[in-house]
């Protein structure tokens, strides 16, 4: 069964941005091969060289907030000449549903990343995406290592060791969730200043203004500092959602890293916390298999967002 994705735009100081999520439940793309060691350097501002059923390569973005296999757009797809397979509804975040929406929902016979080749790929294809990317689940097999600071994906066989709560931690995940993104992407336990709460990993999100994406009655809970700029979010509906920065009085931890006073986006866009630019100074590994992530932050990781 097809889940929920979202589409929102964002104007922050008068210049759009775009963020995309999406998510599945179903069968994912399977692989073949063993012993996977497959390192690619990427640009992630370039995109990741993507082949469908042997064609000629795309650039994709990848996002571990998207939990379909891959999406593109309506004519990308019917180019490539990709069966559509069903029909699935549009929500417009956790909360919300597009009363009457339907996003085409495609196969591919084969996708190859990085010299490995899935099989049997499950993706959405819409007039309305405005950039392409690989989800999660195209590496439930496999352990997917995304080092932002240094452009690097690496794809390769094998688990992680079990958590040692410093730089292998365990994630959950919500099956139970309406927001199916929710049912397959990563939440992991971080700090702020000192507060425990649950955070969803969404590199997707990563050129979103803020380090770290709160709602407003958890900021409230918060030691924040002035506000520092507005957000309006708009969703598929066109309802608005006034949002603001403000730097945290304090750090937020995850396993060993820490990350001093983040900048945080207050917003109810989402009914959750959402990691979004602290993306750009992790190296992250995800073992989907046992619901392990390892995460470093090297000594030349870019600054927090400001």
């Amino acid at each position: 069964m097809a889940g929920p994705h979202y589409n929102s735009a964002m104007q922050i100081h008068g210049f759009p941005c775009t963020v995309i999520f999406a998510a599945l439940v179903g069968t994912a793309c399977g692989a073949f091969g063993q012993n996977i060691t497959a390192p690619v350097d990427i640009a992630f501002s370039e995109g990741l060289d993507v082949s469908i059923n042997g064609g000629t390569p795309i650039h994709f973005g990848i996002d571990t907030g998207l939990a379909w296999d891959f999406i593109l757009t309506s004519e990308q797809a019917r180019q490539l000449g990709l069966p559509v397979v069903g029909q699935h509804a549009i929500h417009t975040s956790d909360r919300q549903t597009v009363p009457g929406s339907n996003t085409d929902m495609i196969r591919a016979k084969t996708l190859t990343v990085g010299g490995h080749t899935f099989t049997d790929c499950a993706g959405l294809a819409s007039p309305n995406f405005h950039h392409i990317d690989l989800g999660i689940t195209l590496f439930r097999d496999e352990l997917l290592t995304l080092d932002f600071p240094r452009n690097r994906l690496q794809i390769t066989d094998g688990q992680l060791p079990p958590p040692n709560s410093r730089d292998i931690l365990p994630y959950t995940t919500q099956p139970e969730a309406s927001f199916r993104v929710l049912q397959v992407s990563p939440t992991v336990t971080i700090q702020l200043a000192g507060l425990t709460v649950p955070a969803l990993l969404d590199t997707g999100a990563h050129t979103a203004p803020g380090d770290v994406i709160v709602p407003t009655g958890i900021a409230a809970n918060l030691p924040l500092g002035p506000k520092v700029g507005t957000v309006t979010i708009g969703d598929a509906l066109g309802r608005q959602f006034p949002s603001y920065l403000a730097q945290l009085n304090g750090d937020l931890t995850l396993g060993d890293v820490v990350v001093h006073h983040p900048m945080v986006l207050v917003s109810d866009w989402l009914g959750f916390i959402d990691l979004a630019h602290v993306s750009n100074r992790l190296v992250l590994t995800i073992d989907q298999r046992n619901h392990r992530l390892r995460v470093t932050m090297p000594d030349t990781a870019p600054s927090p967002a400001q």
